[in-house]
């Protein structure tokens, strides 16, 4: 009797085991299929990949990013990097400026003036619609919108006007042609180079989900919430967490339509220029990042000792430039006064250890396009007091002058920027802000000059789009006439010489008024810790391969 009941026990437990497999299994099914699994079903899940430590990367800024908004970044190069994990672009660009396709699948001209984009059939949000015409249409007729903040600059596009935006009363755009799902034409004014169609279109528009946002208000457009939470976007990773002014988080996207990256999540910090360093050695940071993690040249021999990191440099390409208000400023010879009274040599070989470049322009003297001719601005003091006085410079007059804080070099170079424009009887109002604030006081004009870091472009003509005198957002405010003329011609050049005959006298104009003067152009410090197997910061291209990075299992 007792082997009968011992028997019938152990089918009952057997059959109890059977049961509560199939109830795991169905568990895990669940929880793999559904978007936002619940605290039970996390556990479950977490306990099925604990097998497999997560990987976290951790990059370093000394910057804060101002938005998450892909359509209107506010040119503000901070917000770069967590939008560019959270979105791609029609094209990718690598750190030698060679274009390679990610949304789109191919993008052919006969003309240079219709160029028609075939999309990958399989791209699609990280939510699983599909990325189609469709959206593309949606993102343009809403970011183009006469009433919508977009950073998009894309005049030169068939239907709209010379700001790059729709008419106000106009919601369609001529030179947009959807032709099925996955192919569309974009017609040109005039025949472009396709180096401005590839950076200005293929590389710098984000897109954003119709079937999200199909019922937004473009008046209401910059206080949706999608904006500040942009839960569904079509990058290798999707938006986790955001806390302004301290770091951004990214989790991988399993949905992507490229490999699903190595790494699952990537944490932004926003760091104090000191702490950068210092954080790099303890390996709570694994890399900075460019052009808003830099790590000051003066700690090169510090951070070559750390033995858990790789340091490399990059060539200078992005220099940290004036920028004048010309409104305020508005005598050139007060402008060319202020170049000759800067000891630019003295901050290259002293503060930068000789690690930098001088030059006047924002274009970098490695670009294609610079103009060897001019020659700098040199450290004359006394041809500085001579030009003041020729414009009648009033020595009671404080100067505004707005500093970002956050990198440690640009600040101490400020620092003597001020004792320069001091020995030549220029009193100066320092006011240091964090780079936000920085941005909305520059934007209003408060300041009288300021000064910050230029971004790299492969495509020219976006180097002198800030000159132009109808730009809304500008922080110079300057009027040329003959400045406007030169970067249109140089918009619709498509004969490569010529556009270079363009540019060369665009600059030789700018040189001669100095609404902006580049003050280095620094080769900036690449930190990367020896776990990363993949990835490092680069001056361009730093995310076209990011779901590839990896790092090393613990």
């Amino acid at each position: 009797m007792n082997r009968i009941i011992r028997l019938q026990e152990l089918i009952w437990l057997m059959l109890l085991m059977i049961f509560v497999s199939a109830c795991s299994s169905a568990t895990k099914e669940e929880v793999s299929a559904t978007a936002e699994p619940t605290t039970e079903a996390a556990n479950v899940k977490e306990t099925a990949i604990d097998v497999t430590a997560k990987k976290t990367l951790y990059i370093g800024i000394v910057n804060a990013p101002v938005t998450l908004n892909q359509i209107n970044t506010q040119d503000n190069s901070a917000s770069l990097a967590p939008i560019n994990l959270l979105n791609d672009s029609l094209l990718d660009v690598t750190d030698s400026a060679q274009f390679l396709p990610k949304l789109a699948e191919s993008i052919e001209t006969k003309d240079n003036q219709t160029f028609q984009v075939k999309l990958k059939p399989n791209a699609k949000w990280n939510d699983g619609a599909p990325f189609t015409t469709a959206d593309v249409a949606f993102t343009l007729k809403l970011a183009l919108h006469s009433k919508v903040d977009t950073s998009f600059k894309l005049n030169f596009i068939e239907g709209l006007n010379d700001a790059g935006k729709l008419e106000e009363g106009t919601t369609d755009i001529s030179g947009l042609k959807i032709i099925d799902p996955t192919t569309f034409e974009i017609k040109t004014k005039t025949p472009i180079d396709p180096l401005v169609f590839n950076e200005r279109f293929g590389v710098k528009v984000n897109f954003l989900p119709e079937h999200i946002l199909k019922d937004a208000d473009p008046e209401q457009l910059s206080t949706n919430p999608y904006f500040q939470k942009p839960t569904v976007t079509i990058g290798p990773y999707k938006y986790a967490n955001y806390e302004k002014g301290q770091y951004v988080e990214v989790t991988k996207n399993e949905n992507y339509y490229l490999d699903v990256p190595k790494i699952d999540s990537i944490f932004i910090k926003v760091l104090p220029a000191a702490n950068l360093v210092a954080q790099l050695q303890t390996g709570e940071i694994q890399m900075n990042s460019l052009p808003v993690g830099l790590v000051p040249i003066t700690d090169y021999d510090k951070v070559k000792g750390f033995e858990n990191v790789t340091v490399t440099s990059a060539t200078a390409s992005e220099p940290a430039e004036i920028f004048f208000n010309t409104e305020k400023l508005s005598d050139k010879k007060i402008r060319q006064a202020i170049a000759h009274a800067l000891n630019r040599p003295l901050i290259v070989e002293q503060l930068l250890k000789g690690q930098a470049e001088i030059i006047d322009g924002g274009v970098p003297r490695s670009h294609p396009y610079f103009n060897k001719n001019i020659k700098n601005y040199d450290y004359d003091p006394e041809k500085a007091k001579q030009l003041l006085k020729e414009a009648g410079w009033d020595s009671k007059r404080k100067l505004a002058f707005f500093i970002p804080v956050g990198n440690k070099v640009r600040e101490q170079a400020a620092d003597i920027l001020v004792q320069n424009l001091e020995a030549v009887g220029i009193k100066v109002d320092v006011q240091k802000f964090d780079f936000p604030t920085l941005i909305d006081k520059v934007e209003k004009g408060e300041h009288d000059i300021t000064i910050f870091t230029r971004d790299y472009y492969i495509e020219p003509s976006l180097y002198f789009t800030t000159y132009k005198s109808n730009d809304p957002e500008s922080v110079i405010r300057y009027n040329n006439p003959l400045v406007d003329e030169l970067i249109q011609k140089g918009e619709q050049e498509i004969i490569e010489a010529k556009r270079h005959e363009i540019y060369n006298q665009l600059q030789e104009v700018l040189h001669e008024d100095v609404p902006t003067l580049a003050v280095y152009s620094e080769k900036r410090l690449q930190v990367v810790s020896k776990n990363v197997l993949v990835g490092k910061p680069l001056n361009l291209g730093t995310f076209n391969n990011v779901n590839q990075w990896d790092l090393a299992a613990k």
